[in-house]
């Protein structure tokens, strides 16, 4: 698997953000992803591959089937059932999905 080296203490990644190059899905080797995520990508982001490890993380990849931005969705140790009732709405959950994903691009823009 071509995989993109990884900087000391960062995971290894087959995602390449560009604004030149075209979207394309080219899993397990290199996934091309717009920077940013659009519109479309709430609604339409998919599960490419299966379950992937990296020491203690365990993640896969979503990719939106619009426009192409993908992001690695990290498996959660937390009790998603469980989560309701701390008081937290899905409307919270999703900010905060869309604050991951700009954070973790913006990481990624900056390496």
């Amino acid at each position: 698997m071509e995989e993109q080296s990884a900087r000391e203490g960062q995971m290894v990644s087959i995602i390449e953000y560009s604004t030149e190059k075209k979207a394309r899905n080219s899993y397990p080797h290199k996934i091309i992803s717009p920077p940013i995520p659009s519109r479309c990508c709430q609604a339409r982001m998919n599960r490419v591959g299966s379950i992937q490890a990296e020491g203690d993380n365990k993640f896969y990849y979503k990719r939106c089937s619009r426009c192409g931005f993908t992001v690695r969705e990290f498996v959660s140790t937390t009790d998603i059932d469980h989560v309701p009732s701390l008081g937290v709405s899905a409307s919270d959950r999703t900010e905060r999905w869309i604050d991951q994903i700009q954070r973790e691009v913006q990481s990624d823009i900056a390496a």
